[in-house]
């Protein structure tokens, strides 16, 4: 008997193991699909996804309510719509010339709202991160900017300004100061229409830090601006005007800002000195990429003195402004080499 049992077939061990999962694996298994997704829709998307969870986060636990209407955000659509009627307009010129190597349109339309929506996206979250960071002023540092402002140049710059009031020059004063979010466009469209996405990606990346900053400042320096603060102070004139531009627009910019206390940084100097930046990056590479750059150099310079003349920024807000900017400009090409590495790194896969 003790033979018989010994020769019954048996099955191996190892089928009539259940198969177990260990919790360290697990895990690892989820980060693997976390790496593998972040490093598929690259680090824009993260951004946005990063940012989205910043403002989800106040407004739930603030009470706060969310601002559909953005007009800001026109000027990113907008140009996008351009470009997708020019990229189109391309393909079709060389499509009937018999060029070979051009995208398909449909491939053109994706691509492009690939590239552009999630620095739309980023856009639309800062401007309602802005409104909201009047909420969590507790003080107005104002006063010292002024006494730096004096120990710097001996007097206060908005007010010396008064010296030069024009009205035509207020009127370019005022062009000069909107063109702030046109520059960096006008850039990004250029790129993006000669299909140079990392490029693109870069310049993106290089504003939305530079909108999260300027964020993080308007929330723990709350400022006023001159024309708030020194009200009583303006002489020649009390109010500034212009026969063309200026009403119209200060009006709307007016009615427009719902935080009174978001002088620093400048954002205004910042953005426009990132566009000026990359301008001077990419002026290396063709003449028309020059006489880009010649063009931005006194549109950007006319920019930072209307700050001061239109009586909206402190000289510590424009220098704080120029900081943010060199600071965005020399990390953008680090987190973007860095970023390149870690995807090819997770996965073979192109990127998005």
């Amino acid at each position: 008997m003790a033979l018989m049992e010994s020769e019954l077939p048996t099955e191996p061990e190892s089928e009539l193991t259940a198969p177990f999962v260990t919790p360290s694996a697990f895990f690892q298994s989820i980060a693997r699909g976390l790496l593998l997704l972040s490093a598929r829709i690259g680090l824009d998307l993260i951004f946005v996804v990063f940012m989205a969870l910043l403002l989800t986060t106040i407004l739930v636990t603030q009470g706060f309510s969310l601002r559909i209407a953005q007009t800001s955000v026109l000027a990113p659509i907008g140009m996008m719509v351009f470009l997708l009627i020019t990229r189109s307009g391309l393909w079709v010129y060389r499509h009937y010339r018999n060029q070979n190597g051009t995208l398909s349109p449909s491939h053109v339309f994706l691509q492009t709202l690939r590239d552009w929506l999630p620095f739309i996206l980023i856009d639309f979250i800062y401007e309602n991160l802005h409104d909201l960071s009047h909420h969590f002023n507790t003080h107005d540092i104002a006063g010292v900017m002024m006494r730096w402002d004096i120990q710097i140049f001996g007097v206060e710059p908005t007010l010396w300004s008064q010296k030069f009031f024009n009205p035509l020059l207020t009127d370019y004063m005022t062009f000069a100061y909107a063109l702030y979010f046109i520059l960096p466009l006008v850039i990004m469209y250029f790129l993006s229409y000669r299909n140079l996405r990392s490029d693109l990606r870069e310049v993106i990346l290089a504003l939305s830090l530079c909108f999260l900053i300027g964020f993080l400042g308007y929330v723990f320096f709350p400022c006023s601006p001159p024309r708030y603060f020194l009200v009583n102070e303006f002489h020649h004139p009390v109010h500034l005007y212009g026969p063309y531009l200026f009403n119209t627009l200060q009006s709307r910019w007016d009615q427009l800002s719902v935080i009174p206390t978001g002088a620093f940084p400048s954002l205004h100097v910042a953005i426009s000195s990132i566009a000026l930046i990359y301008a001077y990056r990419f002026g290396k590479r063709s003449r028309f990429d020059r006489g880009l750059y010649l063009l931005y150099v006194p549109l950007v310079i006319s920019l930072w003195v209307s700050t001061v003349y239109l009586r909206h920024h402190w000289f510590i807000d424009i220098l704080a402004g120029w900081l943010l900017a060199i600071f965005c400009c020399w990390i953008a090409p680090i987190l973007m080499m860095r970023w390149e590495e870690f995807r090819k790194g997770v996965e073979i896969l192109p990127e998005m």
